[in-house]
This record gives C-alpha cells, structure tokens and sequence, in this order.
C-alpha cells in the first residue's frame, strides 16, 4: 500500500478513536486445529498484550462468530499492462470471510500488506479478471452462515516475509494480523 491508500486507514482509526466505539476481540486458528474461546484475561494484562498474529493460512475468528482467512501469497505474473509491480515478488492473496453470526456483515475490509519492512504495492492489472481492484476488494453485503472471497494481488519485496493487517469491517472488529512470522 501506499501513502494515498493509508490515509483512509487513519482517518477511520481517527474515527474510532473520536467516537469511542467499542470492536469485537477474537481467537487464532490454523487450518490443522479448531477454533477455540480465547481465555479470560485480567485488565493490566490484557492492555500489555500484544496482538495475535495468525499464520498466513490460517483463520482468525472473532467473538460474534465472524472468521476471516488470508492465504498464504501464491507467485503471480502480471501482464504488461499491470500497474504497481513495482517490487521483484509479485503474488495474489486470497481473502475469505465466514459470517457465522446471526447479523447480516456489511463486509467492508481494505488489507494492507508489508513485505521485507516496507509497504506492498497492489497491483491494478485490468486484463485479469480473477484479480479484485484495489482499494476496496472486499467489499459485500454477507449474510449470516455465508461466505466472501476475493483475490488481490501485490508487489512485494519479499514473500518469505509478509504480514497482512485486515479488519472485516470498519467499526465493529479489531484488526487481524496475519504473518509468516506467525507460527
């Protein structure tokens, strides 16, 4: 991501901040274990915690039911039209949201992607139709017990090193991490 594309992010952590809205925490897991409740913690450990951070693969599931899995980057070869390989890896990531809540998800979710210590670049590339355009790729109406995919790709700088933050929705969710760090 760029500049142009955080100054979004910000101004709806601005928001957030401003309007003292409260998010929905969640629990961590991969594909090869099940989901499990997160264990009580105390305020002041609570607060010098730091974030899950989710394997690339693996599913993140919130306490409303609401689970998002990214996929670990997968190589990509933009065409020559593409805009934004910028960077020497390029990759797709799959996005997967499951509403397994009892409200309809008013999925709005823009995932921003570091690689190797720097920002990703999405890559716009009009000529492939598998490939959502950026910024707002997932971006759908999910009814309760449905799912949302959406693929995007990225420049990267490199693809043993990535972290993806995304959040389902603007409000209502605390933000995910996803790393290869992770694990």
């Amino acid at each position: 991501m760029n500049a142009r594309n955080s100054i979004p992010a910000l101004a709806v952590l601005a928001a957030l901040t401003l309007t003292g809205c409260t998010q929905t925490g969640g629990t961590t897991t991969s594909l090869d274990e099940p989901a499990a409740s997160a264990p009580a913690a105390e305020p002041a450990a609570e607060a010098a915690a730091a974030p899950d951070i989710t394997p690339l693969g693996g599913t993140f599931t919130y306490d409303d039911g609401v689970a998002i899995t990214v996929s670990a980057p997968t190589p990509y070869t933009p065409s020559e039209y593409a805009a934004g390989a910028t960077h020497p890896n390029n990759v797709t990531i799959t996005f997967t949201v499951a509403n397994n809540s009892a409200e309809t998800l008013e999925l709005l979710s823009m995932p921003e992607v570091t690689s190797g210590g720097v920002a990703g670049e999405s890559i716009t590339d009009l000529t492939n139709e598998s490939v959502t355009l950026e910024p707002f790729g997932g971006n759908a109406d999910v009814l309760p017990g449905q799912t949302f995919s959406w693929t995007m790709a990225y420049s990267l700088a490199d693809a043993s090193d990535v972290t993806v933050s995304i959040s389902p929705t603007a409000f209502e969710h605390d933000t995910a991490i996803f790393s290869t760090a992770a694990g």
